[in-house]
């Protein structure tokens, strides 16, 4: 008799202890849910965490977590949290996780991985307008970075194409300055050859005038 009502205690208890472990995360959850919508996303942050450490496997903490984790610019603990979300029975809940993972790729700068996440989502929920129209945005902005070509390559190629504006210039320059050089020669050598002419002349007419006074 004494045995059965222990067994009935620790019964008693266990189920106690459930009830409140159960109502701790339900709590959590309501905090954090309370202060996501006010945008307190670290305040809520540690509310899904400490709910997280209470109940491991609940998807619905890690589709919250990757939510919050994305307001917070995490990307890549975003991507992690929501890839959890994908055992989840629920179809929608996986379709909205799938979602939100392309949203986290697409501002984390990766578009392919968006553009699967998005096609993704769709073929869990064909429905999904905002899948579709994210999906659309993601293969047209891939298709503008594929006929404009690679920065880098553009920036070389220009830069290549300014040493060989370059090149050719100082080739052009090159015979320029020999002509230079030479026709300074020449005139040089005019002016000299005008200024011996002109002290000849001078020193003829002096002569003459010498010899006029002379006379």
């Amino acid at each position: 008799m004494k045995q059965h009502r222990l067994q009935l205690f620790v019964l008693c208890t266990l189920s106690f202890v459930l009830a409140a472990y159960a109502a701790d995360v339900g709590g959590l959850m309501r905090q954090g849910n309370n202060l996501y919508n006010r945008g307190k996303y670290d305040e809520a942050l540690s509310r899904y965490q400490m709910a997280e450490v209470l109940e491991p496997d609940a998807t619905a903490i890690h589709f919250n977590l990757g939510n919050t984790l994305f307001r917070l610019g995490r990307y890549q603990e975003a991507a992690r949290e929501l890839e959890l979300v994908m055992i989840d029975k629920k179809p929608e809940r996986r379709a909205n996780a799938m979602y939100n993972i392309g949203n986290v790729a697409f501002k984390a700068g990766q578009l392919d991985p968006a553009i699967k996440a998005y096609m993704g989502a769709l073929a869990i929920n064909p429905n999904d307008k905002q899948a579709k129209q994210n999906l659309e945005f993601c293969l047209k902005k891939k298709q503008e970075q594929q006929s404009q070509p690679d920065s880098t390559q553009q920036q070389q190629q220009e830069q290549q194409q300014q040493n060989q504006q370059e090149q050719q210039q100082q080739q052009q320059q090159q015979p320029q300055q020999g002509m230079d050089k030479n026709q300074a020669e020449r005139i040089v050598q005019a002016v000299e050859n005008k200024e011996k002419e002109e002290q000849k002349k001078q020193r003829q007419a002096v002569g003459k005038r010498q010899v006029e006074q002379d006379w």
